[in-house]
């Protein structure tokens, strides 16, 4: 027979044990919490929320070089349109997958929103342009077949580096927006931000308040 002492040690063992399960149980579900909250469920890569954060906290060392490059993939509209969303998010994985297969120097990558991709480069302004041209490059490389079609994935660069009058997240992005745009407009890959963007952007975006960089 085992004697009350016994009884208590082994119920106090085993209630011990319970808690130990639980609270490993609650961190486990409290770190899954955290890394859905900041990635993209598609992709896997940061989402809007991550990047900004990052971005932001970068920033906050106004001596830290720090550059954006916003990519917006061509035609995936019409991708989506023709072949269905699934067919469209298959796209996003292979752009995400090629843009990480880089391992693109001092880069975190994540995903902005539909087709758009945003690359934060923590280093020189040189590294930021070669950063958006490999990106630009490997996308111009890539071809998918879906449906038995051919389906290629270029896409348009906006690339912004930040100085004395962008040390927000909000006022740098909406520069790699103006100047991903003027690439679009003009058909080059990657276009970085200068004193002119500005001025043309304005008149062609009058959807601009479609992104809500804060």
């Amino acid at each position: 027979m085992l004697g009350l002492t016994e009884i208590l040690l082994g119920t106090t063992s085993v209630s011990c044990f319970a808690l130990i399960w639980r609270n490993t149980r609650l961190s486990a579900d409290l770190a899954t919490a955290r890394h859905e909250a900041d990635h993209d469920p598609l992709t896997g890569l940061p989402n809007r929320r991550a990047l900004v954060r990052h971005l932001t906290a970068l920033l906050a060392d106004r001596n830290r070089p720090v550059s954006v490059a916003l990519l917006d993939l061509n035609g995936f509209k019409a991708i989506n349109d023709r072949h269905g969303h699934a067919a469209g998010d298959s796209v996003l994985c292979h752009v995400a997958a090629a843009i990480v297969a880089l391992d693109l120097p001092a880069a975190y990558v994540g995903r902005m929103s539909g087709d758009e991709f945003l690359i934060i480069t923590d280093d020189g302004e040189r590294t930021g342009r070669a950063n958006a041209a490999a990106i630009g490059a490997a996308l111009l490389g890539i071809t998918l077949t879906i449906f038995g079609e051919e389906v290629n994935c270029p896409a348009s660069i906006g690339l912004a580096v930040a100085d004395d009058n962008t040390r927000t997240a909000s006022a740098l992005l909406q520069r790699a927006d103006a100047a991903m745009y003027d690439a679009k407009r003009h058909g080059v890959t990657v276009q970085q931000w200068h004193h002119t963007t500005a001025a043309t952007a304005t008149a062609t975006k009058t959807t601009a308040t479609r992104r809500r960089y804060r």
